[in-house]
């Protein structure tokens, strides 16, 4: 039979504590991860849109002088100042013809980044259409 003063103070013993941290540091650990890809994810969308926009205001710029000038192809790296500054872009222009009777420029630009996890470059291209004079 137990002593009175045991059965009114009764607790935890220690395997039950040991199960509920093991399960505490397995619940953590997870919402520690979902949050880091969280970040992850949250940043890339940044970067993207900012990508995108930098790649739309090249190509209406591009798109204002198509007809009265001929544009070159070329390549180069953003610099300090710039917002995606040590990324590569990429401008190129092809002949083309729709239908074979329409002459037209495409223009074309890329942008290219470092993925932040080290698995290959992130790249994103867009292409507009001018009528050659």
């Amino acid at each position: 039979m137990m002593p009175s003063f045991l059965k009114s103070h009764r607790g935890f013993t220690l395997l039950e504590v040991l199960v509920a941290f093991s399960l505490l540091s397995i619940l953590l650990t997870v919402i520690m991860q979902s949050q880091s890809e969280t970040a992850y994810f949250l940043e890339k969308t940044g970067k993207q849109q900012l990508v995108q926009q930098v790649a739309m205001n090249a190509l209406s710029l591009a798109e204002r002088y198509c007809a009265g000038t001929t544009l070159e192809s070329e390549e180069g790296t953003f610099l300090g100042g710039h917002p995606l500054a040590g990324d590569r872009w990429q401008r190129t222009t092809d002949d083309v013809s729709i239908l074979g009777l329409i002459p037209m420029t495409r223009i074309s630009y890329g942008i290219s980044w470092a993925n932040p996890r080290g698995k290959g470059d992130h790249v994103f291209e867009s292409s507009i259409l001018c009528g050659r004079r």
